[in-house]
């Protein structure tokens, strides 16, 4: 199938349209790292061949009956729990096996809400130059109805609201209106504070507060004291102000 060919390349002729040959992905990648990404869907016989490959180190391209080496360091991903597929008998357990190796097991990202404006900051930029828009950045409430988001579709998601929003908005500041319903109307719209929780505000004086609260928006931001100030809303050189008078690092 085209998956078969796409991973394996096929000679000319091996197939309706193969007016030539063609090489890989394996192939390209011969020497070097392959990224397969949602390995979790490819079908049960894409597994056996991949398995082969893996274990045998050569690849056999469609219409052809010579292998090729290949030496390729293979990286997958998934969002399925492969392991139960095991079990399901939608995924092969000696290819599980063979992949599994080094496991690196990346949360949600409503799990580690405090990337999120950093992502945010950084898809921004990467748009608002593809696109030759004269945008700034966000509103605070506009960033954490984002940042309050459960985001299903992770960081794929993330990235696709961020750019319909330079893509559909005005500016020069992106604000709630900005933000595509379904997100918007999904959202717990909940403050900063709903992400790092302050403790019990009762007989507390406002600058306690503002103190307090500088240092949970920057422990949000990891210490970015631009991303801090604009999610508090203020200028950086009034947050920077501010860290200095309360002796804050």
């Amino acid at each position: 199938g085209v998956l078969e060919s796409e991973l394996f390349g096929h000679v000319k002729g091996a197939f309706t349209g193969a007016v030539s040959g063609r090489k890989g992905r394996f192939e390209y990648a011969d020497g070097s790292t392959l990224f397969l990404d949602e390995i979790g869907e490819m079908p049960l016989t894409m597994q056996a061949k991949l398995l082969r490959v893996l274990e045998n180190r050569e690849i056999v391209p469609v219409g052809s009956n010579e292998p090729v080496s290949v030496d390729v360091r293979l990286i997958s991903a998934t969002n399925r729990d492969l392991a139960e597929m095991v079990k399901d008998g939608k995924f092969r357990e000696d290819l599980y096996f063979r992949i599994k190796g080094v496991t690196l097991r990346i949360p949600p990202l409503r799990d580690r809400r405090e990337d999120i404006p950093l992502m945010i900051e950084y898809f921004l930029k990467i748009f608002v130059t593809e696109q030759n828009k004269k945008i700034e950045g966000l509103t605070p409430s506009a960033r954490n109805i984002l940042t309050n988001y459960h985001w299903p579709g992770n960081v794929r998601e993330l990235r696709n609201c961020v750019e319909t929003m330079v893509v559909l908005g005005e500016g020069p500041v992106l604000d709630v209106e900005d933000i595509p319903e379904e997100i918007r109307s999904q959202s717990t719209e909940n403050p900063v504070t709903a992400i790092v929780p302050l403790t019990n505000l009762a007989g507390k004086s406002l600058q306690e507060l503002e103190i307090e609260h500088i240092r949970n928006t920057l422990q949000l931001t990891r210490g970015n004291r631009e991303q801090a100030a604009n999610i508090l809303g203020i200028a950086p050189r009034t947050l920077y102000r501010k860290l200095k008078e309360y002796n804050l690092t």
